[in-house]
């Protein structure tokens, strides 16, 4: 991973946080993302694509492995800098997490009004 000047905004969705796309795309749309990302391992694209319509951003399905340290989500970090986007991926939360990442390393947090 490069230096970042500013961190690279990750919302991270498992597949039971897909149950109610409308949902979660009305609560996520204030934080301006640019694009949506499933990892391989995420079994049924068709909700990503909608959230990804519904966010009015582009999706990228079959991005490889996404998960924390791989070099996949690395590459999106850089990539995004001072963005947000989202990265589906395989998981039980039902609830999103949101990763800032920089070079001093990632901070999860609950996104800000959801649940």
């Amino acid at each position: 991973m490069s230096d970042l000047q500013c961190a690279a905004r990750i919302i991270v969705v498992n597949p039971p946080g897909l149950a109610d796309v409308p949902w979660l795309a009305s609560a996520v749309h204030l934080e301006k993302v640019q694009a949506v990302y499933a990892a391989d391992d995420v079994p049924d694209t068709g909700p990503v694509e909608s959230l990804a319509d519904d966010l009015g951003v582009p999706s990228h399905l079959g991005h490889g492995d996404l998960h924390d340290g791989s070099s996949g989500l690395e590459e999106l970090v850089d990539r995004h800098r001072g963005e947000t986007v989202v990265v589906v991926r395989g998981g039980d939360a039902s609830e999103p997490v949101l990763l800032l990442v920089d070079a001093d390393g990632t901070t999860r947090a609950p996104l800000e009004g959801l649940s």
